[in-house]
């Protein structure tokens, strides 16, 4: 069986390495570099968490995802992964952190309470006034992006996968089994599988949701050298409390600290909207006033601009019109599901039950 793959990202890589793995052939199309540095997937790194308390299908399978990355260890060859543990701060009752304890609990998930006292010990970057405790967990952390990338291609390459960059796609034919690039070439396979990340809203496909790109803008930057050992060990987070979604990751692996900003993502057209602005980085590290020591003395490294798709509700989307499968898994919490979706979609594509896969790939209750 052989199946054409749109898209180059962590979806569409992952997803052709399972289908090695089940002995199928599979030629890859992206319409730049494979990898490309302009796909939602491209990053140094990218967080994973536990901390899920609003998605609870997402928070169960989280360790489903922990098994499939340690299974794509296997095929690369390396372990890509860099686990720094995870907190988040609760400055109120039911707030965002205080829902996550109860599905930490129910799901027997390995965490610990932090006191102001002992984040003030063990997060001496945080500044713990108003905030009532920390929820840590010793398990997360940096998927090394960029390394899972280039190991996907070269393992992919290794099994005699067609990798071809710079061949957009201009049309899906699901009933033919094939695509038409935007050079008019026409071609086919037993199973289509459109997984084209932020490129995917271009396409025409049946049942297709609408999906929304989203510009976020995050920024790597060093502390001054007088914090500089606060920041030593320290474990990434996931919200500090606040109506900003603040997330982020600190040193690792030679990289400087990384600070996003979800509620300054924003809509955008990935086309004509990819260079930061001062404005996107001061948006950020002004967010982060009050909330780490000496912030606004941190020397900004880079600040890479990403765009992502919204899909309705921040679900993950599969549909299939003949021969053809259009993914979308991403919502702003894809990469860290990376390797768990290519199986997920390889087993749907693989004769595995469709209907019941997509239904759990949304994260809808069983």
């Amino acid at each position: 069986m052989h199946a054409l793959i749109v898209g180059a990202g962590v979806v569409g890589l992952a997803t052709a390495a399972a289908l090695t793995e089940r002995g199928w052939t599979v030629t890859v199309l992206d319409r730049g570099a494979i990898p490309n540095p302009t796909a939602s997937s491209f990053d140094h790194h990218r967080l994973i968490r536990h901390h899920y308390p609003d998605r609870p299908v997402y928070a169960r399978r989280i360790p489903e995802a922990f098994a499939a990355w340690e299974r794509l260890w296997g095929v690369l060859g390396e372990r890509h992964y860099v686990e720094t543990g995870v907190f988040a701060l609760s400055r109120a009752a039911d707030d965002w952190t205080d829902r996550c304890r109860p599905m930490m609990e129910e799901l027997a998930v390995a965490h610990e309470i932090l006191d102001p006292v002992a984040i003030s010990a063990r997060l001496p970057f945080v500044n713990a006034a108003g905030v009532r405790y920390a929820l840590y967990t010793p398990e997360g952390g940096a998927l090394m992006a960029e390394a899972i990338l280039d190991g996907l291609v070269r393992a992919l390459t290794a099994r005699g996968a067609e990798l071809r960059p710079d061949t957009p796609v201009a049309a899906i034919d699901g009933e033919g089994g094939a695509v038409v690039t935007e050079g008019g070439e026409r071609l086919t396979a037993d199973r289509v599988i459109v997984a084209a990340g932020v490129g995917a809203a271009r396409l025409a496909f049946p049942d297709r949701p609408e999906l929304v790109p989203y510009r976020t803008t995050v920024v790597y930057a060093d502390p001054p050298e007088d914090l500089a050992s606060f920041w030593e060990g320290a474990p990434s987070w996931v919200d500090l409390g606040t109506d900003e979604e603040l997330w982020g990751m600190p040193p690792v692996a030679g990289l400087s600290l990384k600070l996003g900003a979800g509620e300054r993502s924003r809509g955008g057209d990935p086309d004509t909207e990819r260079g930061t602005l001062p404005a996107d980085i001061a948006g950020v590290l002004a967010a982060y006033g009050g909330r780490f020591h000496g912030i606004e003395r941190f020397t900004v490294r880079s600040a890479p601009t990403n765009f992502w798709t919204m899909a309705p509700e921040e679900r993950f989307v599969m549909v299939r019109a003949g021969r053809a499968v259009f993914v979308s898994a991403c919502s702003g919490h894809g990469f860290k599901f990376g390797a768990l979706t290519g199986e997920d979609v390889a087993m749907a594509v693989d004769g595995g039950d469709f209907d019941a896969l997509a239904h759990r790939l949304a994260g809808h209750e069983p």
